[in-house]
């Protein structure tokens, strides 16, 4: 507004002075005794349209731009790029907190011991049977026994390392074994060619190679089935478990299965008290390997029953093992039909 002002000032005092000459020139009459007074009014003329100039021109610089030189120009983003320094920004502690797989793991077991049988008076017993059933570890309700790095086989090859579990040479438990003699039993050889050093085949010669807990699949538990007439029940004691290992030729052939080592059950509860199953797909958590086997929580097949020509089951029926399955169940439903025949009314 202050501009346009002066603008219309300078315009108003240019257009007066125009038309004060004009009326000089029509009426011709110049008073000297006037000339001091037109030569003052001209000096203020021009004065006034001096100053009507600079403030026009101050006016027109106040409207114009700003000059950004040797500012930062922040009107666009060319030329910016990411900061390739990662966390040099940022300074924090390294977080050393121990890993735990999955969940959150309580060592309630540590330490435990199990929980000791009643007393059995062997003139209130009435001796049934004795079996062997195969504990397979594929089956997937026997999964929680073969858990990477926490194997059943593993849990027992520590004890005996340790000193914590004795190994029998057979099943009676007679004689014991050493844990170097029972990692031979376990060691596999192979029979490989030999050869000099023109490459001509020379002889054979055996090489052994070192025990995988991964290798035992199978377990083989050995019990008695009694009836105890003091409490009234029938009642399962497991007696022996043995790891099953695979006999094979040279070529891989499969021949037969073989028992390295026994072990004493009730010898097996200490250690398998302080160690814990977790069986997500079953929801067993903070159970140890002691509670599973009392408890019976895994899967059996029945492979021998007491005989006097001590037969298993598969030497009964070669090569057939839907006969083998068919008397295997057999066993077990005159198991149940004997439990159920105890109380009569």
């Amino acid at each position: 507004m202050t501009m346009k002002k002066n603008i219309l000032l300078a315009l108003m005092l240019l257009l007066s002075l125009g038309m004060s000459n004009v009326l000089e020139a029509q009426t011709g009459k110049k008073k000297k005794k006037k000339k001091a007074d037109v030569t003052n009014t001209a000096a203020v003329d021009s004065a006034a349209i001096k100053a009507a100039a600079e403030a026009a021109a101050k006016a027109a610089a106040a409207t114009k731009p700003a000059d950004t030189d040797g500012l930062p120009d922040t009107s666009h983003t060319d030329g910016l790029v990411a900061d390739t320094s990662l966390l040099a920004y940022i300074d924090f502690p390294l977080d050393s907190t121990r890993p735990v797989d999955g969940m959150y793991k309580i060592p309630l077991l540590r330490g435990a011991k199990p929980f000791a049988f009643p007393r059995q008076d062997r003139n209130n017993i009435k001796f049934y049977k004795r079996l062997w059933r195969t504990i397979d570890l594929t089956d997937s309700v026997n999964k929680m026994f073969a858990v990477p790095g926490e194997t059943l086989i593993a849990i027992i090859m520590e004890s005996i390392k340790k000193g914590k579990l004795i190994a029998y040479k057979d099943e009676k438990f007679t004689s014991r074994l050493t844990y170097s003699q029972v990692m031979k039993q376990f060691a596999d050889s192979e029979t490989v060619s030999t050869y000099d050093d023109n490459g001509q085949e020379i002889g054979t010669k055996t090489i052994f190679k070192d025990f995988n807990p991964d290798s035992v699949t199978k377990f083989e538990l050995k019990e008695d089935i009694y009836f105890d007439k003091t409490r009234g029940r029938l009642i399962t004691q497991m007696i022996g478990l043995a790891p099953i290992k695979k006999l094979k030729t040279s070529s891989g052939e499969y021949i037969t299965d073989l028992h390295p080592f026994w072990l004493y059950f009730p010898q097996c509860r200490v250690p398998f008290a302080s160690r814990e199953i977790y069986d997500t797909q079953r929801d067993i958590y903070n159970i140890s390997y002691d509670d599973i086997f009392i408890q019976r929580q895994f899967k059996t097949r029945i492979v021998k029953e007491s005989n006097p020509s001590e037969m298993t089951i598969k030497d009964k029926f070669p090569n057939d093992e839907a006969k083998q399955i068919a008397e295997s169940d057999r066993i077990e439903r005159e198991i149940e039909a004997f439990k159920k025949s105890i109380w009569k009314y």
